[in-house]
């Protein structure tokens, strides 16, 4: 076996999660791998069955979103084209039928009945030339301009392509799932897209007569339906705490808003680890054999529980991180990846998880990968706080990185990510920790609104202290790097000290001010997690911006930003910039065309080699002089 090279970025197969037929006995899911040469991927829908083997059954090159025939055999699923997207049937000899073309794109199909599907479609009429905005967001990181549409619910004729609304004109659908008896649909809509914590529950039956459900006030995101067609089930929270409240499933009759929190533990439904291989997730809720099946984020792990007559029980644990998961009739398969193996699909068989797939053993049979090495310390102030380290071959010291991760309610812990990989074995140590602000360890230790730069930075320098106690970490040879809060993070640090050799800032953040008001987020993220607004509180949002401790800035710093990013918008690289040649301090800005905040997880292949390769001759100069 031989160490990880960047050719190997394109070898990877990358997974989606599993959606099976009603029987149990056939499983579809999204797989594909990066082409290099052609800078593109290329995503098919495959199919496998327990004993079986995987093949694909559509044609690509971006196919996704299989959705079974209720009680059928065909499934349909989404193919993006370059000036449209189509829905389209497969039937298990193999033939392919185009049911709908729509050229403002769609969102999500699932198959309702036996002739009915209902779908999120693009609604509304793009300015040809000069743009008239008159709504926020009026862009979105990875779709572009997006003031002049709203998402609607539509159903369809499967045979015909006729397509008709069902949502009221005038709202935004973000989830939809149409029940179990195939009658009804529930969603999820923003009457405001400028209020996007605001969701509205509508169900309504597939002619188009909508009733909301509750008054709109809750910040939902996703919807299921219990197995009787009776109850739904809905992830969401009362924004209690802002955007740092907990993520739980409720079950709510269908008749009036009623929610019953089904989990009740200081932990969030979902997976919010950190991986750049992924092929699609699906966190959903699923009902089978009267209970609810989730996912739970719980420290550096997402494991899949399910509801039980004392509370919630763990029906796959363990250090693994639960991409996708799906049940029926009996069985249970998902997708799952751990620290050091990518992505397959498992059958879960009591509580263990016996493999469906091996796509990727041709990667694992030729690249020698190294499980980082989990530990643990007790901050300065009583708390303990979580990290991994990944040693590159032969004793210690190494030279390191101290990289820190986005969000910052995202984590590191058992999801694979094959940059971090790569970093050790171009011969660097890696310290990744879970700073206050991580996901996984609950609404305290989550929730650093008003506080960025304070707490959640001195986990980090404690957490490297700790890496170099332990004898891994070279205090003369250290570099941070980070990506979105990792950027900002990564600013924040060569603000504050002048221990390390050499700075890696990605689509940061370094000024909280005119971050307000030119990302898709920003108005009302900003005030959740800085508080109020610039005009405001102006001295707040300027005491935690990075850009106002430039003077102390000494670290050799290599900024990397995407033109396209409009959730960190490009004018934070640019003001960083500019204001680091000012004062001459060495810095290069790397900016790619046409990539947005994703670059590192969905870019282009070649940008994203492009990135890897930046990042380690930066790397090499300041850490290794070479």
């Amino acid at each position: 076996m031989r160490s990880l090279v960047l050719e190997d970025f394109s070898r990877l197969v990358l997974l989606g999660a599993p959606r099976m037929r009603n029987d149990g006995e056939f499983i579809a899911f999204r797989a594909g791998r990066a082409d290099i040469d052609a800078n593109s991927y290329d995503y098919r829908v495959w199919g496998t069955s327990p004993g079986g083997e995987p093949s694909p059954l559509t044609r690509g090159p971006r196919d996704g979103n299989p959705s079974w025939e209720p009680r059928g055999r065909r499934f349909l699923f989404i193919r993006n084209q370059e000036d449209a997207d189509e829905i389209v049937m497969w039937t298990p000899d193999g033939e392919e039928f185009t049911v709908l073309r729509w050229k403002n794109g769609i969102r999500r199909v699932e198959w309702a009945s036996k002739g009915v599907a209902v779908a999120t479609l693009n609604e509304g009429e793009e300015d040809d030339g000069i743009r008239t905005i008159k709504t926020i967001p009026f862009w979105e990181n990875g779709e572009g301009w997006t003031y002049w549409y709203l998402t609607r619910l539509y159903g369809i004729d499967v045979r015909t392509g006729e397509a008709w609304p069902i949502s009221p004109e005038g709202l935004h659908v973000t989830d939809f799932m149409p029940s179990p008896d195939g009658k009804k649909v529930a969603f999820l809509t923003l009457k405001d897209k400028s209020k996007p914590l605001d969701v509205s529950l509508f169900i309504s039956d597939l002619e188009g007569s909508a009733e909301e459900i509750g008054d709109g006030s809750w910040y939902l995101m996703m919807v299921n339906w219990r197995g009787d067609s009776r109850a739904l089930g809905v992830v969401g929270h009362d924004k209690r705490r802002g955007l740092v409240t907990n993520r739980h499933l409720y079950e709510t009759p269908v008749d009036k808003w009623d929610p019953v929190d089904l989990v009740r533990i200081d932990r969030s439904v979902g997976n919010r680890l950190n991986s750049d291989v992924r092929g699609g997730m699906d966190q959903r809720p699923k009902w089978m054999d009267g209970k609810w099946y989730f996912t739970l984020h719980d420290r550096g792990s997402v494991n899949l529980y399910r509801t039980g007559e004392d509370g919630i029980e763990v029906v796959v644990g363990g250090e693994v991180s639960i991409e996708g998961f799906d049940a029926a009739n009996g069985r249970i398969v998902v997708t799952a990846m751990t620290s050091d193996s990518p992505a397959e699909l498992y059958l879960v068989s009591n509580g263990e998880l016996e493999p469906l797939t091996d796509l990727n053993e041709g990667f694992r049979s030729r690249v020698k990968l190294a499980k980082p090495r989990r530990f643990s310390f007790t901050a300065s102030d009583g708390v303990e706080v979580e990290g991994w380290f990944l040693a590159p071959d032969g004793e210690g010291p190494h030279p390191t990185v101290l990289y820190v991760h986005g969000g910052p309610a995202t984590a590191f812990g058992s999801a694979f990510m094959h940059e971090l990989h790569f970093l050790r074995d171009s011969g660097y140590g890696v310290l990744m920790v879970n700073p206050r602000g991580s996901e996984g360890y609950g609404e305290d230790f989550r929730d650093i609104r008003r506080r960025y730069g304070e707490r959640d930075y001195q986990d980090l320098m404690e957490a490297l202290d700790e890496a170099i106690r332990r004898g891994w970490a070279d205090p003369e040879r250290l570099a941070v790097a980070g990506g979105s809060y990792g950027g900002f993070m990564t600013n924040w640090i060569i603000g504050h000290t002048d221990r390390f050799k050499a700075a890696i800032t990605m689509r940061s953040i370094s000024n909280w001010i005119s971050d307000y008001g030119t990302t898709d987020i920003g108005f009302y993220f900003n005030p959740d997690q800085i508080g109020d607004t610039p005009w405001e509180n102006f001295q707040v949002y300027w005491e935690k911006s990075p850009l106002a401790y430039v003077g102390n800035m000494k670290t050799p710093t290599l900024i990397i930003h995407s033109t396209e990013d409009y959730r960190c918008w490009l004018d934070q690289a640019l003001q960083l910039f500019t204001a680091l040649k000012v004062r001459e301090i060495e810095t290069e800005l790397v900016l790619f065309p046409g990539e947005n905040h994703d670059l590192s997880r969905k870019g282009k292949p070649k940008h994203r080699v492009e990135r890897l390769k930046k990042i380690v001759t930066w790397l090499d100069k300041y850490l290794r002089g070479s």
